[in-house]
């Protein structure tokens, strides 16, 4: 549009096309699990988030359902944060009691993602996963330091890893079940009206009596018996008539 007026030959957009918003970060991650949550969760829980933040709350149109909802999956991330940074508080009371200096840890394949935004939640969950790779830090300085078995590094980047992939999978469920929920409410609805009038219709059938049928019985009348000859009559009264005609 040039102007105020609409320019000829310009496409035009679907009344149902929004332009959403989005912002993309780059995040530099180091360890191998913490890469591996980002290229297999993170996608599919920013997706899941802003399902669950734009449209959610216009299929539910119940507000005490979404404030439900919404409470499970941040009743979720503020658990994981919780888990994240207590373990890591551990590890760290552990290298300082036993005189361990955790250093820097250099990696050999550091690798940078571009991370798209989609909602609020979303920026969350890239945190969650920044804390995991700081967590894996702290795992491989005590791993080198001699502090920890090569069995007990593995089982903790094994742990940490699911545990924080677990996150992106049970907000995708959370998502599944509210819309499964949610088209079972507006089916119950829908079902109502039909229903109702099905009751009405059978209550009427019920209440309305049942007319007896009369059995009407066809009687002859005796003057048309009367006046039918039988086939014995006729030949009688035709012999009478000729002998009369002889005399």
């Amino acid at each position: 549009m040039e102007n105020g007026k609409a320019v000829k030959g310009a496409p035009k957009r679907k009344s149902d096309e929004f332009s959403n918003p989005f912002l993309t970060q780059e995040v530099k991650i180091h360890s191998s699990p913490a890469q591996a949550v980002f290229e297999n969760g993170y996608e599919k829980c920013d997706s899941a988030l802003r399902s669950l933040s734009v449209v959610l709350p216009a299929v539910l149109k119940s507000d005490n359902e979404v404030m439900t909802v919404n409470g499970a999956v941040d009743h979720l991330i503020n658990n994981a944060f919780v888990n994240l940074r207590n373990e890591s508080a551990r590890l760290k009371k552990i290298a300082e009691d036993n005189g361990i200096e955790i250093g820097r840890v250099n990696y050999t394949n550091v690798t940078a993602y571009q991370a798209k935004i989609t909602c609020n939640k979303s920026g969350q969950y890239l945190q969650m996963i920044r804390e995991l790779d700081r967590l894996m830090e702290l795992v491989h300085s005590t791993w080198l330091a001699g502090f920890i078995a090569d069995d007990a590094k593995g089982a903790l980047e094994r742990q940490w890893r699911r545990k924080t992939l677990g996150v992106s999978a049970e907000i995708t469920a959370i998502l599944a079940r509210a819309f499964s929920a949610a088209q079972k409410l507006k089916h119950d609805v829908q079902a109502e009206p039909g229903q109702a009038a099905t009751e009405n219709q059978a209550d009427e059938v019920a209440e309305t009596p049942k007319k007896k049928t009369r059995k009407t019985k066809t009687q002859t009348p005796d003057s048309t018996e009367a006046s039918t000859p039988l086939m014995g009559e006729d030949a009688g009264l035709a012999e009478q008539a000729t002998k009369e005609d002889d005399l």
